[in-house]
């Protein structure tokens, strides 16, 4: 959108499955990879950026993508409690890989990764921990003013190993949304499957409309009832001026787990307001019918952030929403989050995440699902070169389950070499 191109420094990205997974499916860098480059980029094209809902940005994504994505990393830690299991620590040693290849052209883009981690656990009897994330995607580019996005993701493994990987697995770094899984963690192997299509369609110079629909499924492989959710949904997006849009949307939900099923509809406002070149608040807000059964009537989303030249950053966010399925029996989340990142992405960065969930599973589901938890990450980056770095990572996991209290304390240290686009990828 030609007149839809404001100042606009940083996109807020929606993580959630199965309505916000094309965030992840399209960004399958390091957590601290992602945020550098792609932070250090967006500083220098930040004007020739449009405001437009996150997830209108992840699912059809008009930016060129590295033709080819290369990275590996090799970590050395403990967990005091492998398989969130109290009082079960180990020695962790990892191997995580990512590997991305894409094509670019002047209407049509396509891509395909793959994320792996695997988890060593040496001088225990703890087997060997493994989790793969594979996402394929497609864009094109119909007409001057409509473009539509396709993507799909499949993801397996031991879902407590996520969480202790030092590759875009461990999405307790996700940027500025609290992802949903970093409190609700399942002991086992998981099987999950998604997929999300959307067209955008600028009606004028100053508006635009969307329509989309997802599918998201969960299997917990026994130890758990499979889940599944269906999404669609429609939008219109109006720019009031040069810094503030303002649209409507609505959205059907159907979710089964087990043998419970409830079904959702919702309508809610949402704004995007460039306050300044730094600062972005971004929210959406409405009521939700049919739910009495299932524990909510309403949903909400808020952030602000704020980020310079430089890759600083601070931000906080807050949200009420429908569960993803990827907490068994949850159909909704409450979440508060927040973090900050300082330094300089030539030589070294700082960061610190966190948040705070509670999951509600509703008057239909057949097991207790409620469950309150929260995290804090911490790291630190120091670049060896343009391809290679080092890092220190810490994160506590605490959740209650009923009267049960789990905690869980990761920590290593990672040595990382990476190259994008036939060139550095640290920066």
């Amino acid at each position: 959108m030609k007149a839809l191109c404001p100042v606009s420094l940083l996109c807020l990205i929606c993580l959630t499955p199965p309505a916000g997974v094309v965030a992840q499916t399209a960004h399958k860098q390091t957590p601290s990879q992602t945020q550098q480059s792609s932070e250090a980029d967006n500083s220098q094209t930040s004007t020739q950026q449009e405001i437009r809902p996150g997830w209108v940005d992840a699912a059809v994504p008009r930016e060129e993508r590295s033709y080819f994505d290369l990275g590996a990393a090799l970590s050395y830690g403990r967990d005091t409690a492998v398989n969130n299991t109290p009082d079960l620590k180990s020695n962790t040693l990892g191997i995580q890989g990512h590997v991305g290849i894409s094509s670019v052209g002047h209407r049509f883009s396509s891509y395909l990764t793959h994320d792996a981690t695997v988890l060593q656990f040496p001088a225990s009897d703890i087997k060997m921990q493994q989790y793969h994330w594979t996402t394929v995607g497609m864009t094109e580019i119909t007409s001057p003013r409509t473009v539509w996005g396709l993507n799909a993701a499949n993801a397996y493994g031991a879902d407590a190993a996520r969480a202790g990987s030092s590759v875009s697995l461990a999405s307790v770094n996700s940027a500025i949304d609290n992802n949903g899984v970093q409190t609700g963690l399942i002991t086992g192997d998981t099987l999950r499957q998604y997929v999300t299509f959307l067209v955008d369609h600028e009606t004028s110079e100053v508006s635009a409309l969307s329509f989309g629909a997802s599918a998201g499924f969960h299997n917990f492989l026994g130890a758990a009832p499979s889940t599944r959710q269906y999404e669609i949904n429609a939008a219109y997006r109006e720019l009031w001026s040069r810094r503030l849009l303002v649209g409507v949307r609505s959205d059907a939900v159907q979710q089964n787990f087990g043998a419970g099923t409830c079904v959702t509809a919702a309508l809610e406002g949402l704004s995007t307001y460039q306050m300044t070149t730094a600062v972005r608040v971004e929210g959406s807000g409405g009521p939700v019918f049919g739910s009495a059964q299932c524990t909510g009537n309403y949903q909400y989303a808020f952030a602000v952030s704020a980020q310079n030249a430089r890759g600083n950053r601070i931000y906080i966010g807050t949200s009420r929403k429908r569960g993803n399925g990827v907490v068994a029996g949850s159909l909704w989340e409450t979440s508060v989050y927040g973090g900050a990142q300082a330094g300089n992405p030539r030589r070294f960065t700082v960061s610190v995440d966190g948040g705070y969930t509670s999951y509600h599973g509703g008057a239909l589901t057949n097991t207790s699902s409620d469950i309150d938890g929260y995290f804090v990450s911490g790291e630190f980056h120091r670049h060896l070169s343009e391809w290679a770095e080092w890092s220190f990572t810490a994160r506590h996991f605490q959740r209650t389950v009923s009267s049960v209290d789990l905690a869980r304390t990761v920590f290593f240290v990672t040595f990382t070499w990476s190259k994008q686009h036939g060139g550095p990828r640290v920066r």
